[in-house]
């Protein structure tokens, strides 16, 4: 169900709209367009919610999640409604982040890159830039968390890190991510494959090692959703959401081995055939064709017998010189003209146009007399 702007601002004014109608407050669910649709969010203001918690789910199956009524009368019963629900969840780009927690931009860079804030999107504009997307709300309690950050000399460990080229933004995006597809992982094997998206495929080759289980869980996740990449090239895409630090990767690594137990235990991969018993099926021998007597047809004509092996060629033929001027004519010019009795014989069996003797050609234009035209 689409709504209009006007129509979702109605969804949040007291005593308007349709009443919610879920039956008991705390065990109802719905769906998550329905929560959508009342909560009066377009789809991407709705998305951008639940990943960053406003909008709590309930995990119903792998990759099936809908919201409790009761979240839903909380949201709206909420001072502020839609509004103050919409700028919790607002993004804001590096310049405007500067803005909001009163700093530079590059003072905001160094913070960013590393680590103090970390962005919840990133795209790729029409100009070929990253662009990291950060909550303002983060943004200006950070600052007014940390008022040292913002004003005077950086600590010496910060600057260092920032000369050094640290840029922890992917990262920080990364565990982002992970912690919110953990957080709303149905079971074991759906946290286990966001661990193995996190690492990619290589690094799950070597960590798991059966080939059954490694199959489960790309199956569940191949790798992590980036959202809106905008211009993002592939190769931009797969680096930016796989784990590449090394405590990093150590501890997605730790995390995996962890659930991946958990899920072993729960519900174990069915081997169909296990790869040690299966033996490799014996040869099956294929009668070879048995030779048909006939006459042979070759090198040798129809008389069954091959020429010998040193069979002497006979001497060329000498061309006759070539005689002089006003002499006699060669043997081109003795040929010319000549027709045999099977050129007449053999002129319907030719398929290709440039082999077929051209008709004569009657000047009708000749025979007309003057004054005569196509139109007359």
């Amino acid at each position: 169900m689409k709504t209009t702007k006007e129509s979702r601002q109605a969804l949040w004014t007291p005593g308007a709209g349709q009443a919610l109608d879920h039956g008991s407050a705390d065990g109802e669910l719905v769906t998550l367009g329905r929560a959508r649709d009342e909560l009066g969010l377009d789809e991407e203001d709705f998305h951008l919610a639940v990943q960053v918690g406003e909008v709590p789910t309930v995990a119903c199956g792998s990759g099936l999640w809908k919201v409790r009524a009761r979240e839903l009368e909380r949201l709206r019963a909420a001072d502020g409604g839609r509004q103050a629900l919409l700028a919790r969840i607002q993004l804001v780009s590096s310049g405007e982040g500067a803005k909001a927690m009163g700093v530079g931009r590059d003072r905001f860079t160094k913070l960013a890159r590393t680590g103090f804030v970390r962005p919840v999107r990133w795209y790729v504009n029409r100009y070929r830039a990253l662009v990291w997307m950060y909550p303002a709300r983060e943004l200006r309690e950070f600052a007014e968390a940390n008022p040292a950050l913002m004003t005077g000399p950086l600590p010496g460990a910060l600057r260092e890190a920032v000369e050094g080229g640290e840029d922890l933004r992917g990262r920080g995006w990364r565990d982002r991510r992970v912690a919110q597809l953990v957080r709303d992982a149905y079971d074991a094997w759906d946290e286990a494959a966001v661990w193995a998206a996190l690492l990619g495929p290589e690094r799950v080759h070597e960590a798991v090692p059966d080939p059954y289980e490694r199959g489960r869980l790309r199956r569940l996740r191949e790798a992590l959703p980036p959202g809106r990449v905008g211009f993002a090239a592939p190769e931009l895409v797969r680096r930016l959401t796989t784990a590449d630090h090394p405590e990093e990767i150590a501890t997605a690594l730790a995390a995996l081995a962890d659930a991946l137990g958990r899920a072993r235990e729960s519900r174990p991969v069915l081997h169909l055939v296990a790869p040690e018993t299966v033996q490799p099926s014996p040869p099956v021998p294929v009668p070879l064709p048995v030779p048909v007597p006939g006459p042979r047809v070759g090198a040798a004509g129809l008389s069954g017998q091959a020429p010998p092996a040193c069979a002497a060629r006979p001497a060329p033929v000498a061309c006759p010189p070539r005689a002089a001027a006003g002499g006699r004519r060669g043997l081109l010019g003795l040929l010319r003209g000549r027709r045999s009795a099977a050129d007449p014989a053999e002129q319907p069996l030719l398929h290709h146009g440039h082999q077929k003797t051209p008709a004569a050609v009657e000047d009708l234009a000749a025979r007309q007399p003057s004054g005569a035209g196509r139109d007359g």
